[in-house]
């Protein structure tokens, strides 16, 4: 099991917008770079599954006013918990 294409872009869409930005401290911006290409590679570390699952829950409140992203987010969150379950 893996991420779909659309739960990939959405994904990646996250990291581009927020944690790619100057304005975001170079520590983070390399750990999410880090997964953003492991996710273009189709290589998704657990690391990677612990970044997804931490950035998405972070901003998932913010999307309060639209339902419809807030469920594809927290679909995307649940699929992630399952990968990080399935590879203990």
């Amino acid at each position: 099991m893996g991420y779909t294409e659309e739960e990939s872009w959405l994904i990646d869409g996250v990291i581009q917008s927020y944690f790619a930005p100057q304005s975001v401290s170079e520590q983070i911006r390399k750990r999410y770079w880090e997964t953003h290409q492991h996710l273009q590679q189709g290589q998704i570390e657990h690391s990677d599954l612990l970044n997804i699952r931490a950035a998405l829950s972070f901003l998932t409140p913010a999307f309060q006013g639209s339902r419809q992203t807030q469920k594809e987010l927290q679909s995307v969150i649940a699929k992630t918990n399952a990968l990080l379950h399935a590879a203990v």
